[in-house]
This record gives structure tokens, sequence and C-alpha cells, in this order.
């Protein structure tokens, strides 16, 4: 079996894997020389093709950490370039130019083998290195991921006050990152959002009082099949006498005052209760609820 076929599906393994299934020095140099891989540090077998941070954590005695871990999990994490993120040993003397360095004495100790920080490392690394919301959109987004659970995240002894706090109010109702930041900002501007909320045949991301429904879409576009399955379900909303309002990636992280602000005018008219329907035979107009 070649390195190439044992390498972690990050694109590296550990040289002392490799001789603890019986491979030599010189069969290890070969099978580099020959398949086109690196050998850093003497002791990491890495893919030249493998992500960036990758190769940064093992040219670095070092490990990912917050973001830079989180994205290679498919953890959601903001598009905001800043660098990989590593772990590095308190005394450690590696350069960190155009790195951001984390140095926090870890909640559970990392493998050894491993250029990747256990996940509740990376929490608490997060926790403390973004902004909160953002913070919580990637702990929730490991619960959605099934990486983590509400319960283990709310028994862990964190350090520190964020993180505390995170382990408390973390939730799996969110089917994304941007879902997580949207309906934050809205609740912190007063807006009572109830999540996950089954309107005509599917679950919305949010729903206001009883009419007004929020759908937040992520930073890739939809597939057509998907677009179309969206945008059929809002005729199906309005028809029930819904107004729906969608917000995309860029209007709910970097615009979120207009989204606050349009909503908080929705309520104002009323958008968010059941309209108002004909008068009725007595002549008084009535409201009908979804229920």
């Amino acid at each position: 079996m070649s390195i190439r076929a044992r390498l972690h599906p990050l694109g590296y393994i550990h040289r002392g894997d490799l001789v603890d299934a019986g491979w030599s020095a010189e069969r290890i140099r070969r099978a580099v020389s020959e398949e086109g891989l690196l050998l850093i540090r003497r002791k990491w077998v890495v893919d030249p093709d493998a992500d960036a941070a990758i190769r940064a954590a093992a040219s670095r005695g070092a490990r990912l950490t917050c973001v830079s871990a989180a994205a290679v999990r498919n953890v959601w994490v903001s598009d905001e370039p800043s660098g990989p993120h590593l772990w590095l040993p308190p005394h450690a003397s590696a350069s960190v130019e155009g790195l951001r360095v984390h140095r926090a004495r870890p909640i559970v100790p990392a493998h050894p083998r491993s250029l990747v920080e256990p996940i509740e490392n990376v929490l608490a690394a997060i926790a403390v290195c973004q902004p909160l919301d953002h913070a919580r959109a990637a702990w929730e987004s490991t619960v959605a991921r099934g990486i983590a659970t509400p319960e283990h995240l709310a028994a862990v002894t964190w350090p520190g006050t964020r993180a505390r706090a995170l382990s408390a109010e973390v939730e799996d109702l969110s089917d994304s990152g941007v879902e997580t930041i949207g309906v934050a900002r809205l609740r912190r501007a007063g807006v009572p959002v109830r999540q996950q909320v089954r309107l005509a045949g599917h679950d919305v991301d949010g729903l206001v009082g009883t009419h007004l429904v929020l759908q937040f879409d992520g930073l890739s576009f939809h597939r057509a099949a998907e677009r179309r399955r969206d945008l059929a379900h809002d005729r199906a909303l309005r028809l029930l006498g819904c107004t729906v309002f969608r917000y995309d990636y860029f209007q709910t992280i970097h615009v979120a005052e207009k989204m606050e602000r349009e909503v908080l005018e929705a309520m104002a008219q009323g958008l968010h209760l059941a309209p108002l329907r004909a008068a009725s035979a007595s002549g008084h107009g009535s409201r009908r609820l979804l229920g």
C-alpha cells in the first residue's frame, strides 16, 4: 500500500504511524520521493496539495485551532481572512509571521500525531477570538454536524465567561451559521423569533408572531432544484397570508442593521399578525391564526 493511501483525509500522516506499520526509514524516504510527497520536520509526511493551514502547522510544530480547525471539519466560520490559526506550546520559538497564534492551556490533551486540536480546545479558542455571534454560529454548527451535542458542551468545564455562556445557550435548531447570527441579532434587537416552525409542509428558519416568516440563505448559491423548492414554499406561505423576508449571507452578516430595521418596521405594520379578512356577515373583521 502506498503512503498516499494511508494519508489522513486532510492530507498528512505522522512518520511514526508508518514506522509502527512496519515501514523502514529507507522505504519511507523512497516512497515520499516517488509519490511526490513532502517530509516536514522529519516527522510529518504531507501531500503538497493539502490545505495551506495544514502545511503551516506541520512546518511549525503546531496544530490547527480556532476557525482554521473548524473550517477543515466543515464547521461554519465567517469568510473573513485572518491567516491560519495555530496552537503552539507556550514557549515554542517557531516563526509566527502571518499567523494567528493561540497558546491557551488545552482543555483536553491533543493526540501527538494529529495536526488538528480536539473540538473542545477549538471551541474554547473560538469563544475568545471571534465576535460573539460568529462564535455562537460555530458552536451551533458543531451540533448541527453531529460533532458535539448540546448536552456535552454544557457539561464541559470551560475556561472563561464567554465559553461558559455559550455552552449554556447553544441550541440545535439552526441549519446554518447565517441563521444563528440572524436570529441572535434580531432577538437582541427585541424581536421574538421562533426557529424551525413548520408551515405549509416545511420548517421555516424563523417566525415572528404567526405570519412574518424569516428565511436565511447561506454563502453558497442554491442549486437550481433547491432554489425552485424554496421559491415554491415562499408562494405557499404567501397564499396562507404570510409575509416572507429572505436574507442572504451579506445582508445578515454585513448589513444587519438594515435587516433589523426592516423586521421592526414590518412588526409596526402588523405583518407578523394574521391579516384582516373580509368583514363577516355581522360586519365585524376577524383575524385568522395559523396556530
